[in-house]
C-alpha cells in the first residue's frame, strides 16, 4: 500500500519541479505592443491587460513604469522609434531625482536578458536572484549614455545589451536619473534579442522633422 502511494506523489513531484524548471529556462519576449502612451506597465504581463491577449508571463512592474510611443508613429514621445517599431517603457520621477524600476518575475528565468536601451545618462541595470530587488546579485551593468549627439529628436539611438548569469533571477532593477532612459523589447531567458528588428528605413523615414526642447520629462513627451 506504501509502494503504491508513495510512486504516484514522486511522480508529482518530479511532474511539478519540471514544470518548474522548464518555465525557468523559457525563453520569453516583452515587447509592449498595445501598451498606451502614459499607461502603467504595472500588470501588463500578469494578465491584467484586458481584453488585448497579452501573454500571461507573471511579469509585473513598479508603479513608476509608463508605457509611451515615438511620435513618429503617432505617439507622442520624443524619441527614435525602437528596432522593431514597438512601445517603449521609462521610468519616471521628480525632474532631477534618481529613480529605480523593479522588474519581478514571479516565475523566474534563467541563462541571461536582453534589451534594447535609448538613454541621455548612465543607468545601472541589476538582476537578483529574489524579487523586489532582493537575495543575490546575479549580475550588473553599467548602461553607458547613447543620445548626447541628438539634435532633431531627443532620443535618437537604441543600443542592444545582452547580460548573462547563472542562476534563477526573480527580478531586476534599473536605476539612474528619472525620465532619462527608456526601454524596449526585453528578452528574458537569453542574452540574443527574440525582437525580429523592422528594416532600418522604415524608423528613419522622417528623422530631422521634428524638433522639442531636451530637458527631463520635456524631451520624452514633447511639450
Amino acid at each position: 500500500m506504501i509502494r503504491r502511494l508513495i510512486s504516484p506523489f514522486a511522480l508529482f513531484l518530479w511532474l511539478t519541479f519540471s514544470a518548474y524548471s522548464a518555465h525557468a529556462h523559457s525563453v520569453e519576449l516583452l515587447n509592449f505592443n498595445y501598451l498606451q502612451n502614459g499607461e502603467s506597465v504595472a500588470n501588463f504581463y500578469n494578465g491584467g491587460s484586458g481584453d488585448r491577449h497579452i501573454p500571461n508571463f507573471g511579469v509585473t512592474f513598479s508603479p513608476n513604469f509608463f508605457g509611451l510611443k515615438s511620435v513618429l508613429v503617432n505617439g507622442g514621445g520624443n524619441y527614435m522609434p525602437d528596432p522593431t517599431q514597438s512601445p517603449i517603457i521609462y521610468i519616471s520621477g521628480a525632474m532631477g531625482s534618481n529613480a529605480t524600476g523593479v522588474m519581478n518575475a514571479a516565475r523566474g528565468f534563467s541563462s541571461g536578458i536582453n534589451f534594447f536601451y535609448t538613454s541621455t545618462s548612465t543607468e545601472t541595470v541589476t538582476v537578483w536572484s529574489g524579487a523586489f530587488g532582493s537575495g543575490n546579485v546575479l549580475a550588473t551593468i553599467n548602461l553607458s549614455p547613447d543620445d548626447a549627439n541628438c539634435s532633431s529628436i531627443g532620443y535618437c539611438n537604441w543600443t542592444n545589451v545582452g547580460l548573462k548569469f547563472s542562476g534563477t533571477a526573480e527580478s531586476v532593477t534599473f536605476s539612474g536619473p528619472a525620465n532619462s532612459m527608456g526601454l524596449a523589447d526585453i528578452t528574458l531567458g537569453e542574452t540574443r534579442s527574440a525582437a525580429v528588428p523592422e528594416p532600418s528605413t522604415l524608423y528613419l523615414l522622417g528623422t530631422g522633422l521634428i524638433c522639442f526642447g531636451t530637458q527631463s520629462m520635456r524631451r520624452w513627451m514633447g511639450r
